[in-house]
């Protein structure tokens, strides 16, 4: 009777990993899909005209699970925000990751190159729409607002982590802002299509900037895994 109460008792072997259920799972992935169609409708129709009906049509899902998983438009938005900061912070870690496999000093220009075309994606189209948009719109500032404060963090640890050498350097945070406000700069007037933007002429000259502002570690401080 005593192994029998014992076997009652005792979690299941995915409690016990802390592994997700297969109901746990589905509902995930079903709230995952509900994100990923809001970003595309807000990147294909734009904030304004993006509807809850759009974002469960485009989901696939009915209106009765899109209010089971957001009850409202407002909790839509603020999970919208936050899954845009995860798939920025996320892309960003990888992709420039990759860009600096096997290097014994940081790639700068491979960096460079990785961190544009990450800015040409609609994750950061939409995250930008978002935040022109939340200056006349309490409910979308309210979302807006924390996450950008949240962003800026985890980004700057992500670079960090990235470019180990580069962040013993004297000019890391300075050089930090520079290519993050001049490449999102130019990649908001290409959202535009209002004005030129000189890529190639800016790209070589923030590559040549970038190496003159770390020459006091770049080729002489090896990198550390990460």
């Amino acid at each position: 009777m005593a192994s029998e109460t014992s076997q009652t008792v005792a979690p299941s072997a995915t409690a016990r990993k802390g592994e997700l259920t297969w109901q746990q799972t589905k509902s995930q992935l079903t709230r995952n899909a509900i994100l990923q169609a809001a970003v595309d409708c807000f990147y294909e129709l734009g904030y304004a005209n993006t509807t809850t009906e759009n974002i469960a049509n485009r989901a696939g899902v009915s209106r009765g699970a899109m209010l089971h998983h957001f009850p409202n438009r407002n909790d839509l938005i603020q999970a919208t925000v936050r899954y845009l900061n995860q798939q920025r912070i996320e892309g960003f870690a990888r992709e420039e990751s990759a860009a600096q496999r096997g290097a014994e000093y940081s790639r700068i220009e491979e960096g460079i190159d990785a961190y544009w075309e990450l800015l040409k994606s609609p994750v950061f189209i939409v995250f930008n729409e978002l935040k022109v948009a939340s200056r006349t719109d309490p409910e979308l500032a309210a979302a807006v607002r924390p996450a950008l404060i949240e962003f800026e963090s985890a980004w700057y640890a992500a670079v960090k982590d990235v470019f180990p050498d580069l962040a013993l350097s004297e000019a890391f945070e300075r050089a930090n802002y520079l290519t993050k406000f001049l490449l999102e700069g130019m990649a908001v007037a290409r959202t535009t299509g209002g004005e030129k933007v000189p890529e190639q002429m800016m790209l070589a000259w923030l590559k040549r900037e970038l190496r003159r502002s770390f020459q006091d570690v770049l080729g002489s401080v090896k990198r550390k895994e990460v």
